[in-house]
Order: C-alpha cells, then structure tokens, then sequence
C-alpha cells in the first residue's frame, strides 16, 4: 500500500512543471566586475525592453504594467544614461546559444542580467528576428541571411553599408575542416552523418569564421548582427547531458564563442545562454517577451518608451525627445530652439541628424556643447554643378547670405552711381556762362 501511494505521489511530482532556469545574459564593453555587484534579474517584458533599447529600438516597444524603469536603467546602456532617448540604431554583436546546461560552467564572466524563468530557444529566436526586422526598418537595410540550419538556428546581418561586404568564409561541406579545427579526438565524438553532429559542426565553423574575419567587417561597417545557435539542445535532447559527446560539444562551443567574443574588442556586444528547452516551461504565446507589435505591416505599431514619471535616479535636465524613424522618413524638417545640447545623442534626435545637411559637432569653447555645423549640398542642374549652403541651428533653411550680400552690395553700388550722375547733371545746369558768350548778349530795357 505504501509503494503504491509513493508511486502515485512521484506521478504526481512528475506532471507538475518544473520551474525555469534564469537565462544569463552577458555584456560588454561593459561587462560587470568580480566586485560582488548584484546581478539584475529581469522579467521577460523587461529583458525585451533592455534588449530592444541596447540596439536603439526603443520606440517600436511600450512600458507595461510593473516595470521596473531603475532596472532598466542599470542594464540597458553601455553608458548608464536615460535609456528611452536613444533612437538611433548602434552596431552591435547580438549572440544567443541554446543547451547550455551548466551557464556558470559555460561562461565564467559574471553576468550583467538574467531573464528570470528562462524563455525557450524558439521565442528567443523569434525576439531576435523582430527586433532585427525593425533594425532593418530603422536603417533603411534588408535583412541578409549569413547561415540558417533547420533547428531555427541562423546567423543575420543589417547593415547600413549599400553593397555590404560581410559575409563567412567557413566550408560547411568540408569536415577535414572541422576536424583540423578541433582535434580527430574530439571530432570523433560526432557522425557526420547524423543531422544533430552536422548542425553542431556546422554552427561550429560558423563561429570560428566569425572570429577569424567577419566580425572585422561587421565592425568596419558599423553593422548588428544576431547569431542564434541551437546545437547543443539537439546534442543533449538525444545524447543527455551527462555523455561524452555533450561535454566536448559544450567545450568546444564555449571555447570557440569566447574566441569570437574577444575579436569584437570594445564593440558593443551581447551574450545570451539559454537553458535546455526540456527544463524550462512551455508557453504557447509569450507576448511579454516577444511582442505583439507586426512589422511587416507597419514600422511603429506601439507606443514609445517613455516613462509615465522622471525616475529619480536620471537627471532632470535629460533630454529625452523623440525623433522617430518614420518622421525622418517622412522629410519632417527639425527646428529645434537655438542652444547647445549636451551631448551628441541628443544634438542627433532634436535636429533630425541635422536634418541630413550637417553634423553634430562639439563646441571648442563651451563645455558639454553640441551644435550642427552645416554641409554645402551639390547637385547637377543641366549639367552644370549648383551648390547649396544650408543655415540655421538644424540646417533645416537655406543660406543665403553670400546671394544677400552680393546682391545688396550691386543695389547699392547702383543707387550710388545713379545718385552720382543726377547730381553732376544739376550741377552742370547750375553753372555761369563763360564771359565770352555773356558780352554779346545785349540788355532790353522796359
């Protein structure tokens, strides 16, 4: 009878959902130091926030119900600044792995956040393409698909370079590759005739050609890209995470994407470990995390991120206007007060960017003074080049000063020789006969 009951109660245990790991996820260039700082644990609505405002895409999300804004503002920024004036995309290395059982064991840097209750590899996949479809929105880029396997792993680029470069170099047809690269002791652990050895080895490659090259591109061209990688779920959904095979995996993987890591230097860079897929909670719709917003059908569905309330913390003089990507799209001219903004960033969203015509620049006599210094625009009209000076503290008029002056100095130059010349014809009227032609003349008297 009691083995009975003790059966029936592990049942039991058994169909209860085991909680989620937290997911880590790992910044830099400001990574956090061994000093003991504490580590934010953030909601899934919260963890896309932050994602969504380190790329600069904070206006296609709105703030829901129990934000936390302090958290935010400690993990959304390289620079720790208000975090919802940014609008302008950043290039930056977004990299997801997926499997990882052991995240301390994994990675040994200290983690900047973690997603409390992990999502799963696909919504986190999912994540990652909509907020690079609105990357790609904001720069005026496509999308261009590096590397795509059928387990939803996949390596994207957007970049604001026209005719990019960036591309892998690695041979995924080749194993000798693969096996010159890791050691025929470790290559032997995988077939590579099965579909899960083939994804690892190819995700493998993948990683060792963007540490070797691309992320020199990716850097070179101020670029976001978003790597994805799911090998290592297959590997222990099949194997487990105690064989042999998974330990190397792991290894190898962890090795190969610190590797890649380090070749982006100080650019900015985030690192996401998820925990295997079978120990986290399955959800039918995450909207927290994902979102609800359709980018195919418009650029900004949902409201900005702006804070109901000024948080304590950020400073009450912080610019923290908007210039959206559709108002620039738009040709909305920017015509912002005359004055100095404190710092780029802002110079860039109160002006439009200058409007296209110019350039944020700081001042050489004013501390914490930013202004645009205006560009002549050139344009070909009947084959002839016409050049146009742009004023005003946006650019957004044009100068014509020089037009002015040349024009007012002409006008003024003839008023002074028409002037000139009516008086020498009175004076000329003025003048006495010469006494030669006066002696002929004889008086009449009445």
């Amino acid at each position: 009878m009691k083995a009975a009951f003790l059966s029936t109660l592990a049942a039991l245990i058994s169909l209860q959902p085991t909680r989620a790991e937290n997911a880590p996820f790992y910044t830099w260039p400001n990574a956090r130091s061994t000093d003991g700082t504490k580590i934010e644990v953030l909601t899934h609505l919260e963890s896309r926030l932050s994602l969504a405002a380190r790329l600069g895409l904070s206006q296609f999300h709105s703030i829901g119900d129990g934000v936390n804004i302090y958290k935010l503002q400690m993990v959304s920024s390289s620079s720790h600044r208000l975090w919802v004036d940014k609008t302008d995309v950043d290039g930056t290395v977004v990299v997801s792995i997926g499997g990882v059982d052991r995240p301390d064991e994994f990675w040994t840097e200290p983690a900047t956040f973690e997603i409390e209750d992990s999502p799963s590899f696909a919504d986190v996949g999912t994540l990652l393409k909509k907020l690079e479809s609105q990357a790609g929105n904001v720069m005026e880029s496509a999308e261009k698909s590096l590397y795509s396997n059928a387990k939803g792993g996949f390596v994207d680029i957007i970049s604001p370079v026209r005719t990019s470069g960036i591309d892998l170099s690695a041979d995924y047809n080749e194993w000798a590759n693969f096996e010159s690269a890791v050691g025929k002791s470790d290559a032997s652990k995988f077939n590579k005739k099965h579909p899960g050895d083939i994804d690892f080895f190819e995700e493998y490659m993948v990683l060792k050609s963007l540490a070797e090259k691309t992320i020199e591109q990716v850097i070179a061209e101020r670029a976001t890209i978003f790597i994805h990688l799911g090998s290592l779920s297959t590997i222990a959904s099949k194997d487990g995470v105690k064989s042999q095979k998974y330990k190397v995996a792991s290894k190898l993987m962890a090795k190969v994407l610190n590797k890649a890591v380090k070749a982006t230097g100080e650019y900015p860079s985030v690192v996401g470990l998820i925990p295997l897929d079978s120990r986290a909670a399955k959800r039918s719709e995450n909207t927290d995390f994902i979102g609800e917003f359709d980018i195919k059908k418009a650029k900004r569905k949902e409201a900005p991120l702006v804070p109901a309330e000024q948080p304590k913390f950020a400073g009450s003089e912080e610019d923290t206007s908007v210039v959206t990507p559709l108002q620039k799209n738009a040709n909305k001219i920017a015509r912002p007060k005359p004055g100095c903004f404190e710092n780029s960033d802002v110079c860039g969203n109160r002006t439009n960017s200058c409007n296209g015509r110019g350039k944020c620049v700081k001042s050489t006599t004013q501390s914490n003074c930013w202004s645009c210094v205006c560009t002549p625009t050139v344009m070909k009209v009947n084959g002839a080049n016409k050049t146009t000076y742009w004023g005003g503290n946006a650019c957004q008029k044009k100068d014509v000063s020089v037009p002015f002056v040349l024009f007012t100095t002409f006008t003024i130059g003839m008023l002074l020789a028409i002037g000139w010349t009516i008086n020498k014809m009175i004076d000329m009227g003025a003048e006495d006969l010469p006494g030669e032609l006066s002696a002929g003349v004889t008086l009449v008297r009445k």
